[in-house]
């Protein structure tokens, strides 16, 4: 009886594999991109943004394209929405912000992304920088925004709304 129950339990285990417990957090696959310039009208006075993109449409009334003399940025695949989703952080001011993703991470559907975000101050210019990255569509309860150790912002995700025929 004792053996059969720890059988039964090794294929349990088995049959599941490698599901994530509660608590645990997995690391998301991610890319970064670049080439790309903020709206004048998206939040132009917010000093800073946090934004979640699940369409292009919705990503095209964020971001424009900046074409650039031998210009070999990373940019979007153009069917990159079918099963990608952009969250980006945004900086404005006098500044030029550089950024280094240190992981992201989803737990109990909420995705953490860290990075670190470091400002060369300008006297003359003021600028709006991106930090774009791009994750795999899922229905995420929210996005935690961590900057530099200390979360910044946390965006809740509204279920995105079926089509009506």
């Amino acid at each position: 009886m004792k053996y059969k129950l720890i059988a039964g339990l090794w294929l349990a285990a088995a049959c599941l594999g490698p599901v994530a417990l509660a608590g645990e957090s997995t690391k998301l696959p991610f890319d970064t991109y670049g080439g790309y310039f903020v709206s004048n009208k998206f939040e132009p006075d917010a000093p800073q943004s946090f934004v979640v993109i699940r369409d292009q449409a919705q990503f095209d009334k964020t971001f424009g394209v900046a074409f650039v003399m031998r210009d070999k940025s990373h940019r979007l695949p153009p069917s990159g929405f079918w099963d990608l989703m952009v969250i980006a952080a945004i900086h404005r001011g006098n500044a030029m912000w550089t950024y280094k993703v240190d992981s992201v991470v989803v737990q109990a559907g909420m995705v953490e992304l860290r990075y670190t975000a470091t400002a060369k101050k300008s006297d003359t210019a003021t600028f709006a920088c991106p930090l774009i990255v791009s994750i795999p569509k899922s229905a995420y309860q929210a996005v935690q925004f961590v900057e530099n150790g200390k979360p910044v912002q946390k965006v809740v995700l509204a279920e995105k709304p079926e089509k009506s025929s």
